[in-house]
C-alpha cells in the first residue's frame, strides 16, 4: 500500500507516537480506580500533528486525494432507524392565570423541586438516572451488546448524583420573551407559561425565582421600563408588524454584566435600527438602565425564529466585545452567541468528573467532539499530550482558539467543520497514537447517526466520555448505536462497539428535573 506522506512527514518530525499502551484503570462497582499520573511530560509548542490538522483545515493542501473505499463506506451508510422519541402531549391551559398565581405557578414550571431539599432532589434524579441506565441495559440487550450487568441490573455501575456548589441564583445566562402579562400589558418580559398557540399562555416576570441571579431580574425589569416607553410595538408575530422579540442575559462570577437585544427588524431602514441602538445606549448609560452597570450591550436584527451571527450580526451598542468568566483557573471569553454551561461552579464539578473518569495521562490525545468554545479541551489540556476540538460552527471554534491563546496552551488546536467529515481524515493521522480518548457533549438533540457510526468506525479511539442533559431522550439512541453489534436488517456490524463501564451523575439545575449524567464507554475489541 502506498505510504501516506502526512504520517511520514509527522513521524520524522517525532510529532506522532508510537508508545505502547500501558495498562488501564479499572471500575469496580464501588469506586472508580484512578491510573497513577506521572510528572508532567513536555509538552511541544506546537498542536498536535498541526501539519496533518493544517491539511483537514485546507491549509496549503497541494495534493487533494480521492475518496477511498473505506472513506466511502464511511459517508454513505444506509439510514438511520433509531426509534422515534415522542415528546410528551401538551395539555392546554384550562384556568385563567392571575396576578396572585402568576409567581406561584412559574416556580412550578421553572424550578419545579424547589420546595424540597437539595438533599431530596438528589435522591429524586439519582431514581431518574436508575431508570435510565435500567432502559439502557434492555436496549443494549436487544441488539446483543456485550455488556456485563451490574447486581443492581445496570449495564454499568451507576454513582450517586454530585451537587453544584451553589444551589441558589447560580443560573449566568437566562433567555427572556416579551407576550402579554396577567395584566394584558403586550410588553411583559418574562418567562411563558402555555405555549403560543394557547390563548391562555402568559409572559410571568422572574421576580421571585431562586434559580436566577438578582442583577438578571434588574436588567429584565429596566428593559421592560424601556420598551413599555418605546413606540415601537413587541412582536408576537413575524408578520404583526412588531419589534421587541426577546432579551438574553449573561453574567459572570466576577459580577460582568452582558444584555443582548433580539428584534425583528420588520421593513425598518438602517437609519431606523441605529436609532434604536442610539436609544438603548442612552437608556443603559445615562438613563434608567444605567443602574444595570452592563458591561457589554448587544443588539441583533433577526428576520428568523433564530439567527447565527452570520445571518445577522450582532452590534455592539456600548461596551466591550466580550465578557470573561474564569472556570478550573483558566479565562474564557463570553461573546453574545459563545456556548458555556449555565452554572459555572456546576461546571468545574463536571469537567474535574470527565477528568477523572477519563483516566488521561500525558501519552494521552483528546477528541473534543462537539468542542464548543474549548472549555472540555482547555481544561483537559495540561494533564494530556495534547487536544483537538472539532465542531460545525465556525464562530465557536474561533472562540476556542482565542480562549487558548488567552490561556497561553499552545497543545490545543481547534478545526471547523461536520464531526462525520473531519473524524475519518483524523483517524488516519491518529492511528499509531498510543492512548486516544474522545469527549463529546451535544444538545438535548444529541449526535446525529452519522456521527456515531464515525465514532465507531475510527479505530484510533479506545475510550468514549459522553456528556448528556438528556440522556432518557436522542442520547439514548446514541448509547445503543454505540453498543449495538447488529447493523441494518440485524446483520452483524464488525466495527468494534463501546459499551458503558460507569456512569456519574452531575448536578447543574437544581430545583429542576434535569442533571447532566457522564458516561464512560469502553471500546470491546475482543
Amino acid at each position: 500500500q502506498p505510504i501516506n506522506p502526512t504520517i511520514t512527514m509527522l513521524r520524522s518530525r517525532g510529532i506522532i507516537l508510537t508508545l505502547t499502551r500501558g495498562l488501564r484503570g479499572q471500575v469496580s462497582s464501588n469506586r472508580l480506580k484512578r491510573a497513577s499520573l506521572g510528572p508532567r511530560e513536555h509538552i511541544s509548542t506546537e498542536p498536535v500533528v498541526e501539519e496533518g490538522l493544517a491539511r483537514l483545515r485546507g491549509e496549503n493542501v497541494t495534493q487533494p486525494k480521492r475518496e477511498t473505499s473505506e472513506e466511502h463506506s464511511l459517508n454513505h451508510h444506509p439510514k438511520d432507524d433509531s426509534r422515534k422519541i415522542r415528546a410528551a402531549r401538551y395539555v392546554p391551559l384550562s384556568i385563567p392565570i392571575t396576578a396572585e398565581t402568576q409567581h406561584d405557578l412559574l416556580a412550578q414550571h421553572v424550578t419545579p423541586l424547589c420546595q424540597k431539599p437539595y438533599h431530596k432532589q438528589l435522591n429524586i434524579k439519582q431514581q431518574q438516572m436508575f431508570k435510565v441506565l435500567h432502559t439502557l441495559g434492555k436496549r443494549l440487550a436487544q441488539v446483543q451488546a456485550p455488556i456485563e450487568r451490574t447486581t443492581k441490573g445496570l449495564p454499568c455501575p451507576l454513582e450517586s448524583p454530585r451537587p453544584s456548589p451553589d444551589v441558589i441564583s447560580y443560573r449566568n445566562k437566562d433567555e427572556l420573551g416579551i407576550r402579554s402579562g396577567v395584566d394584558g400589558n403586550p410588553k411583559t418580559v418574562g418567562f411563558f407559561i402555555g405555549r403560543p398557540t394557547d390563548p391562555l399562555m402568559v409572559s410571568v416576570p422572574p421576580t421571585y425565582l431562586i434559580n436566577m441571579r438578582d442583577s438578571h431580574k434588574h436588567i429584565v425589569k429596566s428593559f421592560q421600563n424601556f420598551i413599555r416607553e418605546s413606540d415601537h410595538r413587541a412582536c408576537h408575530h413575524f408578520d404583526d408588524g412588531g419589534i421587541w422579540r426577546n432579551l438574553v442575559v449573561r453574567s459572570t462570577q466576577s459580577g460582568e454584566k452582558m444584555a443582548i437585544v433580539l428584534i425583528h427588524p420588520q421593513q425598518l431602514p438602517e437609519d431606523g435600527i441605529h436609532e434604536i441602538m442610539d436609544e438603548l445606549k442612552r437608556f443603559f448609560t445615562e438613563g434608567e438602565g444605567s443602574s444595570c452597570q452592563l458591561d457589554s450591550l448587544y443588539l441583533q436584527a433577526c428576520k428568523q425564529t433564530k439567527c447565527t451571527r452570520e445571518q445577522a450580526p450582532y452590534r455592539l451598542i456600548a461596551g466591550k466585545k466580550h465578557i470573561t468568566e474564569t472556570c478550573c483557573g483558566l479565562d474564557f471569553r463570553i461573546s453574545p452567541d459563545s456556548f458555556f454551561q449555565i452554572n459555572t461552579g456546576g461546571a468545574e464539578v463536571l469537567y474535574r468528573t470527565v477528568q477523572e473518569i477519563a483516566e488521561v495521562s500525558p501519552i494521552t490525545t483528546l477528541l473534543d467532539i462537539c468542542c464548543g468554545t474549548g472549555t472540555v479541551s482547555l481544561v483537559m489540556a495540561p494533564h494530556v499530550r495534547g487536544t483537538i476540538g472539532i465542531d460545525e460552527v465556525t464562530a465557536a471554534v474561533q472562540d476556542a482558539g482565542e480562549n487558548a491563546r488567552a490561556n497561553n496552551i499552545s497543545n490545543s488546536t481547534f478545526i471547523p467543520g461536520k464531526a462525520e467529515k473531519v473524524l475519518p481524515q483524523l483517524s488516519r493521522l491518529l492511528r499509531e497514537c498510543s492512548d486516544v480518548v474522545a469527549v463529546v457533549n451535544p444538545a438535548r438533540s444529541g449526535l446525529h447517526p452519522d456521527v456515531i457510526h464515525t465514532i465507531r468506525q475510527s479505530t484510533a479511539i479506545s475510550k468514549l466520555i459522553y456528556i448528556s442533559c438528556k440522556p432518557e431522550g436522542y442520547a439514548m439512541e446514541n448509547f445503543v448505536k454505540l453498543g449495538s453489534t447488529l447493523g441494518p436488517k440485524n446483520m452483524k456490524d464488525k466495527s468494534a462497539p463501546f459499551v458503558p463501564r460507569y456512569a456519574i451523575p452531575v448536578d447543574l439545575f437544581p430545583h429542576t428535573n434535569h442533571m447532566e449524567l457522564v458516561i464512560l464507554f469502553d471500546r470491546v475489541t475482543n
